[in-house]
């Protein structure tokens, strides 16, 4: 299991990855208090450069997709903008195509059944906001143990001597809603487009697990939380307690040759 100094120290680097450009040395190291996550959480609540999902259902394949073709659609300008607000999001139910005549949707996923708005400054003022209801926190629904997703660029069209880019996002399903699933998953994959570790020729494999293993790391990054529910996998003296943390996903780069031609 990972360490809660471990957690607050991987939150902090996150913290100051967001705010760079910003006040990225406001935040002194040592270790994260309640106090300090409490201004922490409410400076990300106060955020209000904001992207809006709308979903008519959910599809994993298909969500987890359409996250990297969002991302990876957006300009420079609107990712930094976005990751210094913490890729703040909010998941709206709805249906698309009843939408698309009365708000310019940024990307849409190749079903028709979720779209993206481009990140803007209208935070909880937003018409769409207004408008839908925001996704139920229902139960995480069954899903499969792994998922494949391709690179957005098609193999036939890299070059054969290229390295092969891989990466492995863990996403832990333990007492985790399909609302906080959502979120957990769209902050890592957006956040590692918009700070490069992954690209459009990343071959990404998702794998569903009750917990994240230290031993599946090195972790490129991770979506930590507070945890506000008692550890059942016994972290010993430190599973009680105000700031406890939790990790619910984590992305995991690797690298392979790709074969040449015969």
């Amino acid at each position: 299991m990972f360490t809660q100094q471990f957690l607050q120290t991987q939150l902090a680097s996150r913290i100051r990855v967001a705010r760079t450009g910003r006040d990225a040395e406001a935040l002194e190291p040592g270790p994260l208090t309640a106090e300090r996550m409490a201004d922490i959480a409410a400076e990300a609540a106060s955020a209000t450069t904001t992207v809006a999902v709308v979903l008519r259902r959910f599809e994993p394949q298909i969500y987890v997709e359409s996250v990297l073709g969002f991302a990876l659609s957006l300009p420079d300008t609107l990712r930094e903008a976005w990751l210094r607000a913490y890729t703040r999001t909010v998941f709206l139910t709805g249906n698309p195509a009843n939408l698309a005549t009365r708000f310019a949707f940024h990307y849409v996923s190749r079903d028709g059944s979720m779209a993206w708005t481009a990140p803007d400054d209208s935070g909880e003022r937003s018409p769409l906001r207004r408008l839908l209801r925001l996704f139920p926190t229902a139960e995480l629904p069954p899903l499969p143990a792994r998922l494949e997703v391709p690179a957005v660029v098609p193999s036939p069209e890299r070059d054969d001597h290229a390295p092969v880019r891989r990466a492995r996002l863990y996403a832990v399903t333990t007492r985790v809603s399909l609302a906080a699933y959502l979120v957990h998953v769209h902050h890592v994959l957006a956040e590692a487009v918009i700070t490069k570790l992954i690209d459009e020729h990343t071959e990404l494999t998702v794998l569903h697990v009750p917990q994240l293993d230290p031993a599946d790391g090195p972790f490129d990054m991770l979506r930590i939380v507070p945890d506000a529910e008692p550890d059942t996998f016994g972290d010993g003296p430190e599973a009680a307690g105000p700031g406890r943390l939790r990790a619910c996903a984590g992305l995991s780069r690797t690298a392979g040759a790709r074969p040449g031609p015969p």
